[in-house]
């Protein structure tokens, strides 16, 4: 999730479990240890591309770390805060839960986490929120808030901060709940309309969990369609995307290109430019229209690196835009609402 969920997660969840023995410090400390793991990203200078991609969400965003760090960590603000009324036992406990909420809510998204590092590096995702959606982080945000100025007036504030993060809760359930009504649909309309699947990923298209993509793998071919759950059809409409995986397939036990199937798994396009430059474009991330228009560039875009002896040693990645003019604003909210 963005980081400003992850702050406000940290501290409600700091609030929550230290703010009556603790006051302001629980939900300033579970801010800050809220977006600890992903500062994973300041390693970034002393990475290259290939590296870069898989020690992001790594070991940082692993259980192992959660238990290692939380005893350090914790005996550190023990130390730190030595006259408030917390035990050591009791900042462990603070420090593993935020770290935990922080890797539980990151698992959501369709990035990809790797909780069972060191011991693995696969990547999990169930692909039921949008990196950034205001109905999951609104609730924590008034809760927390709430606590804060609510502090010296009883138990209020207390339970308007649970409260948040109940509604965040219950909502984070509903995201998954209806990803398996949507899961369903494109099932049973691709294979109506298609015949049998290979891979299957469906995924919040834009911040909402009312609009969805699907990305159905069929031999060398990705079809896409975007789905509402308020949509009157449920017979969707389906784009043929080539993966045109033959032009990598000099390149396929290279380090820059094991890199970019591992993280894609297998959601990709590839495509030459005129100069001959092949792109490597990750299709889970989407387009830069978010598919409402004809045609628009991918978001996740790679050019492949390739040295002398035509090995494809690391890629060259774009900062992804959006085009976020009226006209395609309008088109994502009548989108939305099923037209």
């Amino acid at each position: 999730m963005d980081s400003i969920t992850q702050v406000t997660l940290g501290a409600a969840v700091g609030e929550a479990i230290l703010g009556k023995k603790t006051g302001y410090k629980a939900a300033v400390w579970g801010g800050v240890l809220g977006t600890l793991p992903d500062l994973d990203i300041l390693a970034n200078p002393l990475l290259d591309q290939v590296s870069e991609l898989y020690f992001h969400r790594g070991i940082t965003h692993s259980f192992f770390f959660a238990i290692a760090a939380a005893p350090v960590i914790g005996l550190g603000l023990k130390k730190l805060h030595k006259s408030d009324g917390a035990t050591l036992k009791n900042w462990t406990f603070f420090v593993f839960w935020i770290f935990l909420t922080h890797i539980l809510i990151d698992l959501p998204t369709n990035y990809g986490t790797q909780i069972f590092q060191p011991f693995t590096n696969r990547p999990f995702a169930t692909d039921a929120l949008f990196i950034i959606d205001p109905l999951f982080t609104v609730p924590i945000l008034l809760g927390v808030l709430s606590a804060q100025i609510l502090r010296r007036r009883g138990s209020l504030g207390d339970s308007l901060n649970r409260a948040g993060l109940i509604i965040s809760a219950v909502y984070l359930l509903w995201a998954h709940a209806i990803k398996s009504h949507v899961h369903a649909v494109y099932t049973e309309s691709f294979e109506q309309q298609h015949g049998y699947i290979d891979q299957m990923r469906t995924i919040p298209n834009g911040p909402t969990t009312f609009l969805w993509s699907g990305y159905i793998i069929r031999q060398d071919t990705v079809y896409h369609a975007v789905y509402s759950i308020f949509d009157d059809s449920l017979d969707l409409e389906f784009q043929k995307i080539p993966r045109n995986s033959s032009l990598i397939d000099p390149y396929w036990d290279d380090r820059g290109m094991e890199a970019l199937l591992w993280f894609s798994r297998g959601y990709y396009t590839v495509e030459t430019d005129d100069s001959g430059d092949l792109y490597f474009y990750d299709l889970r991330f989407g387009r830069e229209d978010l598919y409402l228009q004809q045609d628009a560039g991918y978001v996740w875009s790679n050019r492949l690196l390739i040295d002398e002896e035509n090995n494809a040693y690391s890629f060259e990645q774009s900062l992804p835009s959006f085009d976020v003019r009226s006209r395609n604003l309008k088109l994502f909210w009548d989108r939305i609402w099923g037209q």
